[in-house]
């Protein structure tokens, strides 16, 4: 089993705290001491990764942030790091230019799922929900196409839609209204298999399946589990 786990987390706070506890969860225990160790940088205070990338926006201390949360992980002991935010992982390769200790340690969550989704026969493609800035970096498409697998994802008239579910879940703030704006959003989807890919959403998901709502033959996606998959069976 692995013995300690670095979670570069902040981004934001909330899915940071579920994400911790979707990972104690995965290790069942009989005592505390079963489990591994779990190191959290809950850095809120960086910039946004969106206007780093929209923008330009404070860029090189972004990327110093995050290099900065990774050595000290790696410090502490971390055999895997894992960046809780999609939109991070498109400062990986710097950060790894700044700390080239850490390659090789790093969860790519975007990596772990496609290689995943690559293993089911007959594989289509996908429809990615995520906040606008790794919709527009490509980043999924990228990595996807790799392996074969096509990415949609929404134009830019759906963008306030979705900044609005993620808000809703950075402010703790996920009502009645926000769980049915987003189970109707999901449905309006013409594609089958839906990616989760900003860390907010699996909450808001739950949220919905909580309050009994279904989404049909929907398959959804959650990259973070596919990084916990790995967790396990290191």
């Amino acid at each position: 089993m692995i013995s300690a786990v670095g979670i570069v987390g902040g981004m934001g706070s909330y899915a940071t705290v579920d994400f911790f506890k979707r990972i104690v969860d995965a290790f069942p225990a009989a005592k505390e001491w079963n489990r591994p160790r779990i190191l959290i940088d809950n850095y809120c205070t960086m910039p946004s990764r969106v206007r780093a990338i929209l923008y330009g926006e404070r860029r090189s201390e972004l990327v110093d942030d995050l290099s900065s949360s990774v050595k000290n992980m790696l410090h502490a002991g971390a055999e895997r790091i894992i960046f809780a935010c999609n939109t991070s992982h498109v400062f990986i390769p710097e950060v790894i230019s700044c700390v080239p200790e850490c390659d090789g340690k790093i969860i790519h969550i975007i990596e772990a799922l496609a290689q995943e989704l690559r293993k089911i026969p007959s594989w289509g493609g996908v429809f990615l929900l995520a906040s606008e800035g790794t919709i527009d970096t490509g980043i999924y498409g990228n990595i996807f196409g790799n392996y074969g697998i096509a990415v949609t994802s929404p134009g830019p008239a759906h963008y306030e839609e979705l900044r609005y579910f993620i808000e809703a879940v950075k402010q703790n703030n996920i009502d009645d209204e926000a769980v049915r704006r987003f189970h109707d959003f999901v449905l309006s989807i013409d594609e089958e298999s839906i990616i989760l890919g900003c860390t907010e959403l699996p909450i808001i998901y739950r949220e919905c399946v909580k309050s009994g709502l279904t989404f049909g033959a929907k398959k959804i996606y959650d990259p973070l589990q596919s990084a916990i998959n790995i967790l396990v069976k290191i």
